[in-house]
């Protein structure tokens, strides 16, 4: 799941419109005997029942009290002992989405939905978080494809064909661009590619494994945005350039052996080799960064998936690709 923004612009996104007021909650000086009497008697009236909240005289959440837990406590026990504080819940506003992140991270088989100052609105039940992790995935999927439609829309098959063209039309386009600007990069280094025309042949599994580790990283940090907000962003760089140097310095001598064995050029095998390091590891660090800076300026990270992601993989492999062979060349 990618990170959205979590105030959401589209109405039927917000959090709290998935909620339900047909839950139990009772304040802290309640019995467990009283507790279990009430859900028993009253049983046709919640919709949630997994869990009892607590809420003092302001109607602000203070803890939960799984049923469980509930059935198995002597009658007499009061809730504010056995209660779970600090459970999480969600903001009214916020993006649907959240809710999953919360119910994954937290193990929830409900959500609570509070206000600002923590007083509980209503509760999101585990049959709307599934109905609603169904839809944000399928989403993200038709996303990460240059696909920016409503779901609904993209797979009914009575959707008209011109409906769907405008649909996937935006990020051909782009593509198009991009790949044109790759074009005229590569043009660029007209004069090297004449002297080493074989730097051609290895064009597409720099570009691959580029591409690869890119969005590798991406998905990677997009779930780590999503699942863990406040991460932190030193520490996560760190480790994923870390991580990029270590696959970058193993592919790069893999190709180094095979440019040596297969053309029999040393000096071939170090431009190909530094040249596959310097693009890993700099894909790496980029579709990290890319990813992070968009959640900064509120923008769906999945945006960037895609062909929007390739385009600039693409590039700048190309440019750290001819850059690299053009200063290597120079130099052995």
């Amino acid at each position: 799941m990618s990170a959205k923004n979590t105030n959401s612009e589209n109405s039927s996104d917000i959090a709290g419109l998935k909620s339900t007021s047909k839950f139990l909650a009772v304040s802290r000086d309640e019995t467990a005997g009283n507790v279990k009497k009430i859900i028993v008697g009253r049983t046709n009236e919640f919709e949630i029942i997994d869990d009892v909240y607590v809420v003092d005289k302001n109607n602000i959440l203070e803890g939960a009290v799984s049923l469980r837990e509930l059935l198995q406590t002597p009658n007499e026990t009061k809730l504010e002992t056995i209660m779970k504080k600090n459970i999480a819940s969600v903001r009214y506003h916020s993006h649907q989405e959240r809710v999953i992140q919360l119910a994954l991270k937290n193990d929830l088989k409900a959500v609570p939905v509070v206000d600002k100052e923590n007083r509980l609105l209503g509760v999101i039940p585990h049959d709307v978080i599934l109905d609603i992790f169904h839809h944000e995935f399928r989403e993200d999927i038709l996303s990460s494809g240059g696909i920016h439609h409503k779901v609904k829309g993209i797979e009914e098959i009575t959707t008209p064909a011109s409906r769907l063209i405008k649909a996937r039309l935006p990020s051909l386009i782009l593509g198009l661009l991009g790949g044109l600007v790759a074009a005229y990069i590569v043009s660029g280094f007209e004069e090297v590619l004449k002297s080493y025309l074989v730097l051609a042949a290895f064009m597409p599994v720099m570009i691959y494994l580029s591409d690869a580790i890119g969005t590798q990283s991406q998905t990677l940090v997009v779930r780590m945005i999503s699942m863990e907000p406040k991460f932190s962003l030193k520490r996560y760089l760190t480790r994923e350039i870390k991580i990029g140097a270590s696959l970058g310095a193993i592919f790069a001598i893999l190709l180094f052996i095979a440019t040596i064995l297969g053309l029999g050029s040393i000096s071939l095998g170090m431009i190909i080799g530094i040249s596959m390091f310097v693009s890993m590891l700099t894909q790496a660090f980029i579709a990290t960064y890319l990813s992070i800076i968009l959640t900064k300026f509120h923008v769906d990270p999945a945006a960037a998936s895609g062909p929007i992601a390739t385009i600039i993989s693409d590039i700048t492999t190309v440019i750290v690709y001819f850059s690299m062979a053009t200063i290597l060349l120079e130099n052995l």
